[in-house]
């Protein structure tokens, strides 16, 4: 793999790689991956609830996400940008427009994915309300 990735030109990527396996064991490699993964699945879960769409089977800590229409995703994906609430990327998936989410943070907390939650919630009234107001 060396000679064909570019992974290989980072330097010593390899120590970091080390120094958490040292530093967390397998057991907390473990603990880690699997917090994620459940904070995803929360994500998901907690977004589907309020009528989003949840594209991908969840097998890791990312989510794709969407609305109605790719308007709608994009407008909602900006929306949720612009509050600095949380952090969620664009993507295209199956040719539709998606806000990929990626848990990523060991200190993610339950409470932050419903707080996550609600600006996408917001995020996507404040659509709704531009195109339908009053």
């Amino acid at each position: 793999g060396m000679f064909y990735t570019p992974e290989m030109s980072r330097r010593s990527r390899s120590i970091e790689l080390w120094s958490v396996l040292q530093y967390l064991g397998k057991e907390g490699v473990d603990e880690l991956i699997y917090g994620l993964h459940l904070r995803a699945v929360q994500l998901g879960e907690e977004l589907w609830a309020e009528g989003f769409k949840i594209l991908n089977e969840i097998v890791f800590n990312q989510v794709l996400v969407a609305c109605d229409t790719d308007v709608i995703t994009n407008q909602t994906l900006e929306n949720i940008q612009k509050s600095a609430e949380c952090w969620a990327g664009g993507a295209s998936w199956g040719g539709k427009a998606v806000i990929r989410v990626s848990v990523c943070s060991w200190v993610t907390s339950e409470s932050d994915i419903t707080r996550s939650v609600k600006a996408f919630v917001a995020a996507r009234q404040e659509v709704r309300q531009k195109d339908f107001p009053g």
